[in-house]
């Protein structure tokens, strides 16, 4: 196989584990927030919430991307985006019911799952070559841990 085989092959598999680590990330984050101890009447952050970062998360792509305009959605629908944009703006009506450190951890999980999906969509190279996916993964599950 000559080099420039050897460098697609390379970057492939590099695209498929980050996919594979943003995944198992989301799933994590994603159990970690239906774990929160949310009233019955409020379910809004352990249901669509919760199930808006798994699903941002596993889809990651390289096939979605869109490096031409630099709006690329990474393959995920403008209702789950919207879904998790909504917390930042509504976390104090969202999740009164927890104290402020989750409600930061949930602050810091949209943010990073927001970022990953628009480092992925946007610059799928340098986000992958430059460790920058891996190293969300990293901060989502550090912010998400029990």
């Amino acid at each position: 196989m000559g080099g420039r085989g050897r460098d697609d092959a390379a970057a492939a598999a590099a695209a498929a584990a980050a996919a594979v680590a943003a995944a198992g990330a989301g799933r994590r984050a994603a159990a970690w927030v239906r774990s929160l101890p949310a009233p019955e009447t409020d379910r809004w952050i352990v249901g669509p919430y919760a199930d808006a970062v798994e699903k941002v998360m596993t889809p990651l792509d390289p096939g979605y991307c869109d490096d031409v305009d630099r709006d690329g959605t990474g393959g995920v629908d403008d209702d789950t985006t919207e879904t998790l944009a909504g917390l930042t703006s509504a976390v104090q009506e969202t999740a009164h019911w927890l104290t402020p450190d989750p409600q930061v951890h949930l602050l810091a999980a949209a943010a990073t799952v927001s970022g990953t999906q628009r480092l992925f969509a946007n610059d799928p190279g340098t986000a992958i070559e430059g460790g920058q996916v891996p190293g969300m993964c990293a901060i989502l599950d550090h912010t998400t841990r029990p």
